[in-house]
């Protein structure tokens, strides 16, 4: 049986495998932009008039060739994309001049390629699968014609009016011929909706075929991963989707609805999540809802679920007793901690900064950790009821050290050259079982310096295991319950 991961995997390297993999195809463009900071790479679609023209500066093109490349490399796990509209030169703020592809999530294959290359390769993929939707070679000039009335669309656009509470469908809507479309927007909505000729939506879904994905459902938002990448998306936005999709489809083509878990291939409404939309595709009808449904909402619901198990097991695995072995393994140690670290409330992401044991300054991670403003705990007392107070977002450097009988201040040096070296803000050490009383001064007077700084120690990381007592089993090599 062939499964979600294998299918993506093996596509990947038929995809890499192709010989125009790192070719340009326009007008799917991968750029990367170099600066002392770094480098960005990221993906944009800009046509000519000289081609095709109308619908506010080929408006209704821009975005639906880039909502469905961003569909194609969702689908394949290549990237989860923020799509970014420029404005025309004209300065009208419902007209998109280009549309600009920001790669929040971008996957991982193992296959030793870098991140550009994987990208340009599926760019290609997405050029040459979605040929059969819009038909590369027919889009020339006069042939590639816009029509602002047009009966068809008038009659889409008194049907989206009436769906819901936004009325201005109307303001950007016509028929786009070669390709083939007809195209209604609403601006105060940031909802798009395309009508495609329906052999050109069945080659859509079959472009997407590796599109497979599992799904929970929180209160507010249903979780989906999906080719190794996550993403989250509103009841909300999925009923607007729906609802849009059903006013354009009768009753005679209307598909059915039955929720986030099912193949582009099955007669169903389905929905694909990016970063910054959700694209429902009907029988012949696409529907973009522009929303965040991207990583950080997936980050989001993942800690409400976590808050809820800790909460449970605070209360089940109150009285547990841990045993540790006398002798760590300092690496499946420095995995535990990252675990923990990766579910601590106010942590944003945890980042390895190199193998254990390397000699790099004694650094082991770097976290995005969201403090209190003026607390030097890092504790999670500033989430009340989920409602933050002051905060501020650190880089932290986070160390750590097993020895027994405790961590002395001679094995922690150089603390403050340690963070200004890798520009971070503050200073977290794993202390295991202990710091020595040197130390836990040192650090406090580092914190009346204007270093932030922080420590866990084993009575500390216990506490966490009571929360999270999931870790133990897949940690059982290292610690046990007593």
């Amino acid at each position: 049986m062939t499964t979600a991961g294998s299918l993506t995997q093996k596509l990947h390297e038929f995809v890499m495998g192709q010989p125009c993999a790192q070719e340009r195809h326009d007008p799917f463009v991968i750029a990367e932009e170099t600066s002392e900071r770094g480098s960005m790479i990221f993906g944009y679609v800009r046509t000519s008039s000289y081609q095709m023209d109308g619908c506010g500066g080929r408006t209704d093109v821009h975005d639906v060739f880039s909502l469905l490349w961003a569909c194609v490399m969702r689908a394949t796990g290549a990237a989860s994309p923020i799509l970014l509209s420029e404005e025309g030169f004209a300065g009208i703020e419902e007209e998109i001049y280009a549309r600009w592809l920001v790669f929040e999530q971008i996957g991982e294959f193992n296959d030793g390629s870098s991140a550009k290359q994987r990208l340009l390769a599926h760019a290609a993929h997405a050029f040459h699968v979605l040929d059969n939707v819009i038909g590369w070679e027919r889009i020339k000039y006069p042939d590639a014609a816009w029509k602002d009335q047009h009966g068809e669309a008038d009659d889409i656009v008194a049907s989206l009016n009436a769906a819901g509470e936004f009325k201005d469908f109307g303001e950007m809507a016509g028929r786009r011929e070669c390709p083939d479309w007809l195209y209604a927007k609403s601006h105060k909505g940031r909802i798009s909706v395309v009508v495609l000729p329906a052999e050109c939506m069945f080659a859509l879904r079959g472009a997407l075929l590796a599109y497979r994905p599992s799904s929970t459902e929180g209160r507010a938002r249903t979780s989906i991963l999906a080719s190794g990448l996550k993403n989250a998306i509103s009841k909300n936005v999925v009923s607007t989707g729906l609802k849009y999709v059903r006013a354009i489809e009768d009753d005679e083509y209307q598909l059915p609805w039955r929720g986030l878990d099912v193949s582009p291939l099955d007669p169903v409404i389905i929905a694909i999540p990016l970063e910054s939309h959700c694209v429902f595709l009907g029988a012949q009808t696409l529907v973009a809802v522009e929303s965040e449904c991207g990583l950080r909402q997936f980050e989001a619901e993942r800690t409400k679920f976590l808050e809820r198990r800790a909460k449970e097991n605070a209360v089940f695995a109150a009285d547990y007793l841990f045993q540790w072995p006398q002798k760590f393994d300092g690496s499946k140690f420095e995995d535990l901690i990252y675990a923990l670290l990766e579910r601590e409330p106010g942590v944003m992401w945890v980042r390895q900064a190199s193998p254990t044991n390397e000699r790099d300054g004694g650094r082991d991670f770097i976290v995005r950790w969201v403090v209190p403003v003026g607390d030097g705990a890092a504790d999670s007392s500033f989430l009340e009821a989920g409602v933050p107070t002051p905060a501020k977002a650190l880089n932290v450097v986070v160390q750590v050290k097993a020895i027994n009988p405790s961590v002395g201040k001679s094995k922690v040096q150089d603390i403050r050259d340690t963070v200004e070296r890798h520009e971070a803000n503050g200073y977290f050490l794993i202390a295991f079982p202990q710091p020595a009383s040197s130390l836990v001064e040192h650090l406090v007077a580092l914190g009346k310096r204007g270093v932030w700084t922080n420590w866990w120690d084993r009575a500390q990381i216990e506490t966490r295991l009571r929360k999270h007592v999931d870790l133990i089993a897949r940690f059982a090599d290292l610690v046990k319950v007593c």
